[in-house]
């Protein structure tokens, strides 16, 4: 059977590794800034800009909230169908920025209103079968 020959659905799910490692990056900026010669108002402002980018990024990127990409479709045709949440399917335009590893898939989407979004997957946010199958259709397209 063609692999290319099937729709390609992915609903991605909190992912443990990846939320760690945005924990680990922020306390890690966190204390090279506290320890930095800077004032401390400065230093204050910039700990809070951090624990904000965290927030955005962890209901974003982890729980997959708001205006968040909650499942692409990759069709036959290898055109793409996102959905945010309780929203219709939208056309997406997938764009030539995104990055294929074995254990990282990062999509950049153009949606029709000249929006960008990026849809973060790792082996265990979504089915490792299908995040395989994602991985070998996304390189023999490139």
């Amino acid at each position: 059977m063609n692999p290319f020959a099937t729709t390609l659905r992915i609903s991605p799910v909190f992912s443990k590794s990846f939320f760690l490692s945005l924990i680990t990056v922020s306390l890690v900026a966190v204390i090279v800034t506290v320890s930095l010669p800077l004032n401390l108002l400065i230093k204050i402002f910039t700990c809070l800009l951090v624990l904000i980018w965290l927030m955005m990024v962890i209901r974003e990127h982890c729980w997959h909230l708001d205006r968040a990409i909650n499942t692409a479709i990759l069709r036959t045709d290898d055109s793409w169908l996102v959905s945010f949440d309780g929203q219709e399917s939208v056309k997406a335009e997938l764009l030539s920025g995104c990055l294929v590893q074995p254990w990282l898939t990062v999509l950049q989407f153009r949606l029709p209103d000249r929006r960008r979004k990026s849809l973060i997957l790792l082996q265990d946010n979504m089915d490792k079968d299908a995040f395989r199958r994602l991985r070998v259709r996304l390189k023999n397209t490139a």
